[in-house]
């Protein structure tokens, strides 16, 4: 995932009106008042339904018939605590009919484990991880057969390379990360990949390029693990003005973001994909539609859709270059029918550039590692008429702890947020102090 192309849109956006974001809609929120807005939900609600439980331990039973119907629940609930920490929108379509239980099988298989403590489980453990090695196989794609053939040979390979590591296994103690490298050794295919030729470049598939940007721009399944996000970055637009944004995201497609200029909030916007709603100083909560809000509705896009998300075609397009580098060009079409084109380094397979459907352009430099992520902290913008602007990013933060009532309007009575900073600024020396902090 990168932020960077979340971030685009905004800028486009801000590019296009003059170079005034505040005066027309961008999301906003102080990182002190974040903190006691956004705490994380307690683990004991994500528990408490006992429907959930019952489901849960419906497919532990099904997937371990071995287990102990106490183990089984402690299991479950164990499991319902790690989907709200790391997946909260799964949590929530829990009970759904077209839950996707194949995606979270190795996990739940791992819970289980943990909870068979003792030399009588045994069997009943290493069973456990060879079907936890058959689930991350069939989610790569293997067909059920060769699945199951080949969990069998990898299991016996593991032991064989490390005692240590094949106890963890058994044991429900080696997370999804550990296991996925555990695997490519036992495979032999962690030796590092040979930098293909000009010659090979050339054949690269739209296939191949986008899951090369997938490997390249993670470290392992970091994105797995990413559940939400917060960013605070400077905007400098085209009229030379500076803005502070403050953008906060959490699966599968909320977001919030806030524009601040000389230190108070001007602006709120958020949403859920579907659903998005605006606020300014003085005013409630208004609600506005998709159409109203424009591009904007794509800062609900969590990972950037060249991690080839669902419902997002690609297309190769005629290769380009730009100081003597080269890079790929693919046509990137969401659902609803939009489309930019990403320019892909072919050397590194960072995403260096973006081609706006409107005649826009974008270019990213200063690459960085947030939580096994790449990330572009810098953004320059050139809109149609040939305006500039510029966004740094100051800092990034993973899995901050947000929850869904935080991108959720506030009664149209309410205040509070813009109240607080008022009182926060009032009681700042700084107060009204334009100058940002730096990188």
């Amino acid at each position: 995932m990168r932020t960077t192309v979340v971030l685009a849109i905004l800028l486009s956006a801000t590019l296009s009106r003059g170079g005034e974001a505040a005066d027309s809609g961008a999301p906003a929120n102080d990182p002190a008042v974040t903190v006691s807005l956004a705490a994380p939900a307690s683990p004991a609600a994500a528990v408490s339904g006992g429907a959930r439980i019952a489901r849960v331990t419906d497919w532990i039973r099904e997937r371990a018939p071995g287990c102990p119907p106490d183990l089984m629940v402690s299991a479950a609930q164990q499991f319902l605590e790690d989907l709200q920490e790391r997946h909260p929108d799964q949590l929530d379509r829990l009970l759904a009919e077209d839950f996707p239980v194949r995606e979270i099988e190795p996990t739940l298989l791992m819970l289980v484990a943990a909870q068979l403590k003792g030399s009588q489980w045994s069997g009943l453990r290493e069973e456990l991880a060879r079907r936890r090695v058959e689930a991350v196989l069939a989610q790569e794609g293997s067909a059920a057969a060769a699945a199951s053939a080949e969990a069998a040979g990898l299991m016996a390979k593991i032991e064989n390379m490390s005692q240590v590591q094949f106890r963890r296994l058994l044991e429900g103690r080696m997370e999804a990360d550990d296991l996925e490298l555990l695997l490519k050794k036992a495979r032999g295919g962690d030796a590092a990949r040979p930098k293909p030729t000009s010659a090979e470049t050339k054949t690269l598939t739209v296939s191949d390029i986008v899951s090369e940007f997938s490997r390249r721009n993670q470290v392992g399944s970091a994105l797995q693990r990413l559940r939400a996000y917060t960013i605070e970055a400077r905007l400098k637009t085209a009229s030379g003005n500076e803005q502070r944004l403050l953008l906060f995201k959490m699966r599968p497609d909320r977001f919030r973001l806030a524009v601040q200029v000389d230190g108070t909030t001007r602006f709120i916007v958020a949403g859920d994909g579907q659903h998005f709603w605006q606020q300014t100083p003085g005013q409630p909560p208004q609600a506005v539609t998709a159409d109203k809000i424009g591009s904007r509705r794509y800062l609900g896009e969590f990972i950037d859709p060249l991690f080839a998300e669902e419902g997002v075609s690609y297309e190769r397009l005629a290769d380009g270059s730009s100081g003597g580098q080269k890079f790929y060009r693919l046509a990137v079409r969401r659902s609803d029918g939009s489309s930019y084109v990403a320019q892909i380094d072919q050397d590194s397979f960072r995403e260096t550039g973006r081609e706006e459907s409107d005649g826009g352009s974008t270019q990213y430099s200063d690459f960085r590692q947030v939580a096994g992520v790449t990330i572009a902290f810098r953004e320059e913008a050139t809109d149609r008429e040939g305006r500039k602007g510029v966004l740094d990013l100051i800092r990034v933060t993973p899995n901050p702890g947000l929850i869904q009532d935080f991108f959720e309007p506030a009664s149209q009575a309410e205040q509070g947020f813009f109240a607080v900073e008022q009182l926060l600024a009032r009681a700042s020396p700084a107060a009204g102090d334009s100058k940002l902090p730096g990188k």
